[in-house]
């Protein structure tokens, strides 16, 4: 059986980001900082997150448009370091 071919991607690239952590102590305002420092100055999402809460874990999905794919990698290390993270889609 073939391999299905990967589908040609362009960049910059808008992309959803769900990080997920503990409720007390993972705070949106702490993703978009994170954002900032990787992505440069520019409207990341802040304010407009999307939020959900389940028991002691809340999820934040925020909208982001990345330069590069090797954004991503770093940005995605970068949300491992945040007090409360638990995981990431």
């Amino acid at each position: 059986m073939d391999a299905c071919p990967r589908p040609d991607q362009t960049w910059p690239q808008s992309v959803p980001l769900k990080i997920i952590g503990r409720r007390e102590e993972l705070l949106p305002e702490m993703i978009a900082e994170l954002l900032r420092l990787h992505l440069g100055p520019g409207d990341h999402g802040e304010g407009r997150h999307q939020a959900n809460c389940r028991g002691p874990y809340v999820s934040f999905t925020f909208w982001v448009t990345l330069p590069d794919p090797a954004s991503e990698l770093t940005l995605r290390e970068g949300f491992t370091k945040l007090p409360g993270y638990v995981m990431q889609l």
